[in-house]
């Protein structure tokens, strides 16, 4: 299955969309700089929701767990896939984090899926493979034009009513 039909098979249900990252991290503010995008592009009708959790999902999960959407799917920078920057992952969180996982963000990331998906939930990763995650303030170009392209996704996906 491709990546945009994958894609549009979680969005065919009321879905939860999480952006995790910092800011301050260059690349691993991906995952917030779309959900920043995409939340002010998507309809008011919109059966799906937007959050930009940052670096602390912990702080969103028991919100997520009691909503409607039936699947979340979080956006994260992720390290380790031996993938060329920027590349793309799609799959379910508890298969792609088996074995220790790509997301920047291991642990919290790990949890909060564990306690999403005793709620019910179907939870997905979308992850894009980082290039720095040192400290700084722009994102690598390829992280940029990859970005880009996962919001106009979303948006075309998540934009239209179920």
């Amino acid at each position: 299955m491709s990546f945009a039909s994958e894609l549009a098979d979680i969005l065919a249900t009321p879905t939860s969309i999480v952006g995790i990252g910092n800011a301050l991290r260059s690349d691993d503010a991906v995952g917030c700089y779309i959900a920043e995008r995409l939340e002010a592009s998507l309809p008011a009708h919109s059966p799906h929701r937007v959050i930009n959790a940052e670096d602390v999902i912990e702080n969103h999960v028991f919100r997520l767990a009691d909503s409607a959407p039936e699947h979340v799917l979080l956006i994260d920078a992720i390290q380790g896939s031996g993938q060329a920057p920027g590349s793309l992952v799609l799959g379910r969180l508890a298969e792609l984090e088996t074995g220790g996982g790509y997301s920047t963000h291991k642990l919290a990331l790990t949890m909060a899926g564990d306690l999403l998906e005793r709620h019910g939930k179907q939870v997905y990763l979308l992850g894009v493979a980082a290039e720095n995650i040192d400290f700084g303030m722009s994102m690598s170009k390829e992280i940029q034009t990859s970005a880009d392209a996962v919001i106009d996704m979303l948006a075309g996906h998540a934009g239209r009513s179920h």
